[in-house]
């Protein structure tokens, strides 16, 4: 058979094999297989470190983990002294255990446990280790120092957190807030309100206002020179400060303060006195009070009826009765609250319903039913036991049934008007 030989495609293609041999360049080929041998390479070595840094984490963790056991079989005789300090200073793990379990204790001890826990750790020098740790380091271990330091409520560690402050990281000044909250001294409270109303300390949310709380809440007169001073939302904020004083003798010490605070300009300022004057004396508060259930704002008037409530006091009821008759739904609610603590309950229905208000005999009918007392008072009616007239028992106990009634007849309303719209 005659050899016709290759097709004339095929003929060029084996023509262009050694073209195509000639055009693969040796010098890129190499490249390559480096570029995959070192993209390798690195993988493995970032895999490797992987491992063995979660190997060193485990391992340390597990070292802390015996060393705070061991602390917490050991630690009177840490505490006492009879394991010198010598022993486990100079180990990083065990003094870090001793220090955490030192911590933990402060925050529940009383004074006498706390102050001989900081002798503890002024005595071994963990003190001054926390206050060096405070000052070098940087970025987040410097905020975890700070916060720590703060927790020993040592005097020592004031400066230190003071002087964080001033720190232009946002993040470190609140970390220097919270270290400063946690010991409670009024020197950090007056470091901290300098800063404040000068503009020098700017922090968003509530970290500052609970700085300030606390540390103002042994001596709460360290607050007026500065709410005096400040203006605007400074001086809202140092208001509310006052009104958290829970202590009846830190809050007679401000006297006729609160007073001029009550007459302020500012609603905000007017609303935290009368939530401050709840925690004083009657006679003293009950003027002001008095003034402040009838202002402008219903945020005011809406503290002060509050306030009057807590006293359940008879002399606070003509108030609170202009108080339920409120075009504010919210001040009406808490006027009925604080009549309902009044002792007598049908003395205090029969002047609601003298008032002719229908929106003040509903809130008191809804407040007597959520304290449990309309079912009481209903009783009462019923078995003629109170000081009223059968007649007068029967006029109230009609109106009573007959408010009852119309609310729940109100509070019908939306449900069926849903349930209309959906048919």
């Amino acid at each position: 058979m005659k050899n016709i030989g290759p097709y004339k495609g095929q003929r060029g293609a084996m023509n262009s094999l050694p073209h195509l041999r000639h055009s693969v360049n040796p010098e890129a080929a190499a490249f390559v297989a480096r570029a995959i041998l070192f993209s390798m390479l690195g993988i493995a070595a970032l895999i490797a470190f992987i491992v063995a840094r979660r190997t060193v984490r485990r391992r340390y963790f597990d070292r802390l983990g015996s060393a705070e056991f061991y602390v917490q079989q050991h630690w009177n005789q840490i505490l006492s002294g009879e394991i010198p300090a010598a022993e486990w200073r100079a180990v990083h793990v065990d003094a870090e255990a001793i220090i955490a379990l030192t911590l933990d204790r402060l925050d529940a001890a009383g004074a006498d446990e706390g102050q001989k826990l900081r002798s503890f750790l002024r005595r071994t020098g963990l003190l001054g280790r926390m206050v060096i740790d405070a000052r070098r380091f940087q970025g987040w271990r410097r905020e975890a120092a700070l916060v720590r330091l703060g927790r020993t409520r040592a005097p020592e560690a004031v400066p230190v957190l003071v002087a964080a402050l001033n720190d232009a990281h946002v993040n470190t000044q609140l970390a220097a807030v919270r270290g400063l909250a946690r010991t409670g001294l009024p020197a950090a409270a007056e470091a901290m309100l300098e800063r404040f109303v000068t503009g020098e300390l700017k922090l968003e949310g509530t970290s500052l206002l609970n700085a300030l709380i606390i540390c103002t809440r042994s001596n709460p007169r360290i607050v007026l020179p500065y709410l005096f001073l400040a203006h605007g939302e400074k001086r809202e904020l140092l208001a509310r400060v006052m009104a958290e004083v829970p202590a009846k003798a830190a809050l007679d010490a401000l006297g006729d303060d609160l007073l001029l605070l009550a007459m302020d300009s500012s609603p905000e300022v007017r609303a935290c006195a009368a939530r401050a004057l709840a925690q004083a004396e009657f006679s003293f508060a009950f003027p002001a009070l008095a003034t402040l259930a009838a202002d402008e704002e219903w945020f005011v008037r809406l503290r002060a009826v509050t306030s009057l409530g807590h006293f359940a006091e008879a002399r606070a009821v003509p108030v609170l009765l202009h108080g339920v008759c409120d075009r504010n739904r919210h001040v009406r609610q808490r006027a009925a609250e604080g009549l309902a603590r009044v002792p007598d309950s049908v003395s205090v229905l029969r002047d609601v319903l003298e008032t002719g208000d229908a929106y003040a005999l509903q809130a008191m009918i809804a407040e007597l039913d959520r304290t449990g007392n309309f079912n009481k008072l209903t009783e009462l009616l019923e078995s003629g036991a109170s000081h009223a007239t059968q007649a007068e028992s029967a006029r109230l106990l009609e109106a009573l049934e007959a408010g009852a009634e119309e609310l729940r007849a109100l509070m019908r309303i939306p449900a069926a008007e849903k349930t209309a719209k959906m048919a």
